[in-house]
């Protein structure tokens, strides 16, 4: 009963959740992001672009304007050569501080250890590189279908922790990062949602609905959608050096210059007093 609630590694679910993030709902979700994306981070400065998603989705990657692109998969996709290299996100294969930029698509949530995924991942970005970090809302519609839908289906993607953005939000500033941004996005109800009205006899209404009820949504800034985002730029402290030895010894020099000229003004001082 209680492996109905357990969250396994990706390397055994990767395949799975690849596939819905080509649902019609999973594709819905990540067109969301997508637009968001163009709107508001396009433009990110750097050369390196990482990307760390449940699918390759090179549109999305598409949207930054890095001239050097990869993108890691936990599993090796059926006929793609978007792929650079399937790795272990708790081991990147990377130096410390190199990309200037990362999205994160929904790897946190689905991972077995959310925290050591974050830490990795944050390791890599260079400082003053920038992070975007995409999570199911656990207080959106999908956050709220996930524990009835653990008791009702074996499928993965209601597996997933129930990340706040406020606890994400904590870790990043423990890693150093300073949190630029948030949004919310995709309100629509998991269930039903088709990409093409024209499969359900009468739903094109419903389907205009939805997509009105988005833009409202985005409108009054509603933040109970499908996922969040943030956005982070990784800040390093400069180190505070040592340099006691230096202003002491700069001080010593100090004294002993101004007890010179103290002696040399009393020698004056006295050799006029002697003359007159």
């Amino acid at each position: 009963m209680l492996e109905r609630f357990s969250i396994k590694e990706l390397e055994f679910t990767a395949e799975h959740l690849a596939r819905w993030a080509k649902s019609d709902f999973g594709s819905y979700v990540l067109a969301t992001e997508r637009d968001l994306i163009a709107e508001k981070y396009s433009a990110l400065p750097g050369y390196r672009f990482m990307h760390l998603g449940l699918a390759t989705d090179t549109q999305s990657a598409n949207e930054f304007s890095q001239i050097h692109r990869f993108n890691f998969q936990t599993h090796t996709p059926d006929r793609s050569t978007d792929v650079s290299a399937v790795v272990d996100l708790n081991e990147l294969p990377l130096p410390s501080d190199v990309v200037d930029v990362v999205l994160l698509q929904h790897m946190l949530e689905f991972s077995a250890s959310p925290q050591s995924v974050l830490a990795e991942v944050c390791r890599v970005i260079a400082p003053g590189g920038h992070l975007v970090v995409c999570a199911l809302d656990p207080f959106g519609p999908m956050g709220l279908a996930k524990r009835p839908m653990q008791l009702l289906s074996k499928s993965p993607q209601y597996r997933f922790h129930s990340l706040r953005m406020g606890r994400l939000i904590d870790w990043l500033t423990l890693l150093n990062f300073e949190v630029d941004s948030t949004h919310h996005g995709a309100h629509q109800w998991p269930f039903g949602y088709r990409a093409d009205p024209s499969v359900i006899v009468g739903s094109d209404e419903n389907f205009k609905l939805g997509r009105r009820w988005d833009l409202g949504c985005k409108k009054v800034g509603l933040p109970l959608g499908n996922f969040y985002m943030i956005h982070a730029v990784k800040r390093v402290s400069r180190v505070i050096s040592n340099s006691s030895r230096s202003w002491k010894a700069a001080a010593r020099e100090r004294l002993t210059a101004s007890a010179s000229q103290s002696v040399g003004s009393k020698k004056v001082i006295d050799k006029g007093s002697a003359e007159h």
